[in-house]
């Protein structure tokens, strides 16, 4: 028998993406799609009775969740909220089964951006702002996982202390509350900036909201045919690399900012580290672009290469380049898809806090081997990396790797190309899924037709590969572990 505040906080979860239905009801309204927003109507009833059912039944209970029962609840949150959010996109139209509606309701709420819709101009609106919405909730979801269950338990392996008022570990029901309190305000107030100066810059209405919701959240949905280069607006361009960032980088460390905390994001090395490994890429890819025979040249090949490295490391996937842009080598895509953004952050890959960790380790190694007898410290983000947050890091990049083989298997059994099926994996993982369409690989298939042309079990096997990315690796096995023990 489940704890039986697992019930209540899961009625709640679906209560929050019952609101978001309401608003999407709304606005299709607006937009005068009426029978669309009768499908979100129903769908917004149906899972309302739900979520009342479960929040009812089980308020008012004392039991307290320990790591086993908050383990469960983020499973089942990350399995039942995309399964219920697939409904409407099946019943909207736009996909064939069900299934491709579950990917898209997965990659939607894990902020991956993957898509299996090949032509977006014969979709109804209401599909497309339900998809952005989607993302913007699982930002809001990703920040919540991550203070409330990754961090406590050390997941995260960061050594940064969460100071959030009212905020208690041994009590997730009231940490739940204020956590949403404290680091909600600030995504929204982020989330509308981001559409403002969108708008600002020439932008429709309707796509600035899509945009900034993917933004912020580092999704990478677009709201119509095309790329980003669509627009034709460098502003538009810069805002979005700059919330792709923000968006990557801590949460925690911004609301500080907004509280007028003095040096924040100054002492926080992940974000000095974050803005390297930006000009490192983006000077890379620029070059890359620049070189004789290619198509782009001088201050077309600083935006598009500068635009690339922003939005693949901080996984979110968009892409300015113009019709005929060559493509990402494959090894550069793969390397700042793993990197990753920042600790307490909308964005996914491994984080750059492990992976400069497993560097500053190794390196603390190979001078072990010229002085053995030597005692070295290793720092990472301004901090003593310790043994057991080395051993929690390296278990989480074994098994990212170990993941991204048995996924790359599944698609190759597909047929599909080993270069691809790599792609793919790394990219469902790391929660980057449009990463696919800006390889160098001769990819005859759009990014949308490759996801949409895959059978039912390699593309549930993305969708799960989406989700373990989100909810950390450690999650998983331990909660295994946890079970087998149990027994």
């Amino acid at each position: 028998m489940l704890n039986t505040n697992i019930y209540y906080l899961l009625g709640w979860a679906i209560g929050c993406l019952t609101a978001a239905m309401f608003f999407a009801c709304i606005a299709a309204v607006g937009l005068g799609e009426w029978p669309q927003a009768g499908i979100m109507l129903v769908n917004t009833c149906v899972c309302g009775f739900i979520s009342g059912a479960l929040i009812i039944g089980f308020r008012g209970r004392s039991e307290r969740l320990n790591r086993y029962h908050t383990s469960v609840l983020l499973f089942l949150v990350w399995i039942i909220l995309p399964i219920i959010a697939a409904l409407p996109l099946f019943a909207l139209g736009g996909f064939r089964t069900i299934d491709q509606a579950v990917f898209e309701a997965v990659s939607g709420l894990t902020t991956t951006g993957a898509t299996v819709l090949d032509d977006l101009s014969v979709v109804p609106a209401t599909v497309i702002l339900w998809r952005a919405e989607l993302q913007w909730f699982g930002g809001a979801a990703t920040l919540l996982t991550a203070v409330l269950v990754l961090a406590p338990f050390g997941i995260l392996s960061t050594p940064m202390n969460i100071t959030i008022p009212g905020y208690e570990r041994e009590d997730l029901a009231k940490s739940v509350v204020a956590t949403a309190r404290h680091i909600l305000p600030t995504y929204v107030l982020l989330t509308l900036l981001c559409f403002i100066l969108l708008w600002l810059t020439g932008v429709p209405t309707f796509d600035a909201v899509c945009l900034s919701f993917a933004a912020i959240s580092t999704g990478g949905f677009m709201p119509a045919e095309g790329n980003i280069s669509a627009y034709g607006s460098v502003a538009c361009e810069l805002v979005l690399m700059f919330f792709m960032l923000v968006g990557a980088t801590s949460f925690l460390a911004h609301r500080a900012v907004l509280l007028r905390v003095a040096g924040t994001h100054s002492d926080n090395q992940e974000t000095w580290y974050l803005a390297f490994v930006v000009l490192i890429a983006g000077s890379v890819l620029t070059t890359l672009l620049g070189l004789p025979g290619e198509t782009q040249q001088g201050w077309q090949a600083i935006r598009t290469g500068f635009f690339r490295g922003v939005s693949l490391l901080t996984t979110t996937g968009f892409d300015n380049g113009p019709a005929g842009s060559p493509g990402v080598p494959f090894a550069l895509i793969l390397a700042l898809c793993s990197i990753g953004g920042a600790s307490f952050s909308t964005a996914g890959g491994l984080k750059i806090f492990r992976v400069f960790s497993m560097v500053t380790q190794a390196h603390r190694e190979l001078k072990r081997l010229v002085h053995p007898r030597g005692i070295t410290r290793a720092n990472s983000a301004g901090k003593p990396i310790d043994i057991q947050i080395m051993k929690t890091i390296w278990s989480i990049f074994f098994a990212f790797l170990v993941a991204m083989a048995v996924v790359s298997i599944v698609l190759g059994a597909e047929g599909v190309p080993v270069g691809q099926a790599v792609i793919a994996a790394v990219s469902s993982l790391t929660n980057t899924g449009p990463a696919l369409h800006m390889t160098a690989l001769d990819v005859a298939k759009t990014s949308a037709s490759f996801y949409g042309d895959l059978s039912t079990f390699p593309l549930l096997a993305l969708a799960g590969a989406m989700i373990l990315g989100r909810i950390e690796f450690v999650v998983l096995l331990s909660l295994a572990l946890m079970i087998v023990t149990r027994r």
